[in-house]
């Protein structure tokens, strides 16, 4: 890399019309983000036919301004009304929802907003800096070692069983049980689609994650007069955004280990933000000072998920334009954009299209600094609808839920889906149950279940003596265990 390319791709994106492509895209991953179950993958790809008309530059430079922006505004629905705008901002609904019921929404906005804009900068300065060399190690995960992540992953469940670990640890395998249902993936063979063709490519996330989260909450919604708890009504006046953001900065090392996780699940092709969110939400609580707070209203917590969730969208970029190998079902798409552009993404793009590479680097910075910006406004705006009253907005969250659940494959069975798991979500929090460990299992369980056939497969027992699964194994090893002992070092 040199400076006189860096230089000019920075000049070359400053002009008048690339600036407009990214600003008209942040604006409309913001409206992607913040409506459930809308799908920023899904919804570029419906665009792809006109990135023709756009060049190959350009429509993928408006797409990952699309993505950013859909990323930042997946938590606002998530923190104001418990049901996450992406999947991967599932995580926020533990403690943004929390503390929009103290009458914090602005606050928690304020701090999901930094998390952000740090998250996506931070993966763009490591795409400029280190992206060719960094995606070369894409290529030695295999099923190994994509097992070994989900293990990883896994292990923030000891976190997330709450003051029951029984109940937590059930939860888990329920959602481990739930994540089996529909085709195994090497022998072909049906588990458990109970008569419904709906469920042989296993269970939708998207009307679980709607269900679990947004319609559950309407039955104790029902008999409430505002989101905001009466007693939090003062508070609700007092705080703003920017007391977000100050709170925000409170957590420089947690923003930076979870941007870094963020970096690392991106890179490794099969993953994605959803993933990566409730990972980061783990290792944030392992390692955090006050674990008790978290799914009760933490900063810390918030930020971490907002962090990782957007510090994912420079990672997946690095693979799918180094090797040509999408980190993410959006960098799929965007992929496919260059291709019928007559681009091949791959090494080669590094010396037949230099400048074009470093100006989609360089334009998550500038999508970033444009989201931030444009956030402060937005999010603002959309902090109001905690003053909504119930009985006008319980319609609106219903109708969302049953509407995005039907959108993300186009299955009236998923209405069904939704409200089936509005009830089964209910009756978790009602009984104490731990809906985020139950959602961890359910996201983790498929791609651990998958690479581990494989990977035995392939290569047997050895698997685990590969190098990198050696280092996820220590790694996994010290998040359980090294929080534990300095926890008790100080009591003692």
């Amino acid at each position: 890399m040199s400076f006189d390319i860096l230089i000019k791709a920075t000049e070359a994106l400053l002009q008048p019309n690339i600036l407009i492509y990214l600003l008209v895209g942040v604006m409309f991953g913001f409206i992607i983000g913040a409506i459930p179950g809308f799908n920023d993958t899904n919804v570029l790809a419906m665009l792809l036919p006109f990135t023709i008309y756009f060049g190959a530059t350009q429509a993928v430079i408006f797409m990952m301004a699309v993505f950013a922006g859909a990323q930042a505004a997946g938590p606002i629905p998530a923190i104001l009304m418990n049901m996450p705008g992406t999947p991967s901002a599932a995580a926020c609904c533990l403690d943004g929802y929390a503390l929009t019921r103290k009458g914090m929404a602005k606050k928690a906005l304020g701090t999901s907003l930094l998390g952000s804009f740090y998250g996506g900068m931070f993966s763009a300065l490591v795409c400029v800096v280190l992206g060719p060399i960094i995606g070369k190690y894409a290529l030695t995960f295999g099923p190994a070692e994509m097992f070994m992540v989900a293990l990883f992953g896994l292990s923030a469940v000891s976190t997330l069983t709450g003051k029951d670990p029984l109940k937590g640890l059930s939860s888990a395998v329920f959602g481990l049980l739930i994540a089996t249902i529909g085709t195994e993936s090497v022998a072909g063979y049906q588990r458990a689609p109970f008569g419904f063709y709906e469920l042989y490519d296993g269970m939708p996330l998207i009307p679980v994650l709607l269900g679990i989260f947004g319609f559950a909450e309407l039955f104790d919604m029902v008999n409430e007069k505002s989101i905001v708890k009466s007693d939090s009504a003062v508070q609700a006046k007092e705080c703003s955004l920017w007391d977000g953001i100050k709170e925000g900065m409170k957590y420089k090392m947690t923003m930076f280990r979870s941007a870094v996780i963020g970096v690392i699940i991106g890179i490794i092709p099969g993953t994605g933000a959803a993933i990566g969110s409730w990972i980061g939400y783990g290792q944030a609580k392992q390692w955090s000072k006050k674990p008790e707070e978290y799914g009760n209203g933490s900063y810390e917590g918030l930020i971490s998920v907002s962090t990782t969730d957007n510090a994912v969208t420079g990672g997946a970029l690095i693979p799918t334009i180094t090797l040509g190998i999408p980190g993410s079902g959006t960098t799929l798409v965007i992929m496919t954009a260059l291709m019928i552009n007559n681009i091949q993404p791959g090494p080669s793009m590094f010396t037949e299209y230099t400048l074009d590479v470093y100006m989609i680097f360089l334009s998550l910075i500038v999508a970033n600094i444009i989201m931030f910006a444009l956030g402060t406004v937005v999010f603002n705006v959309f902090s109001k609808t905690t003053s909504v009253p119930t009985t006008n907005l319980i319609p609106v969250i219903a109708l969302f839920s049953l509407t995005g659940s039907f959108a993300a494959r186009g299955m009236f069975f998923d209405f069904a889906l939704t409200l089936l798991f509005g009830v089964i979500g209910w009756l978790m929090k009602k009984y104490r149950y731990s809906t985020s460990a139950f959602l961890l299992s359910l996201i983790l369980g498929t791609l651990a279940e998958n690479n581990f056939i494989w990977g035995l497969k392939l290569e047997g027992w050895l698997m685990f003596a590969r190098p990198i699964c050696l280092v996820l194994a220590l790694l996994t090893i010290v998040t359980l265990f090294v929080p534990i002992l300095l926890k008790a070092k100080k009591r003692g």
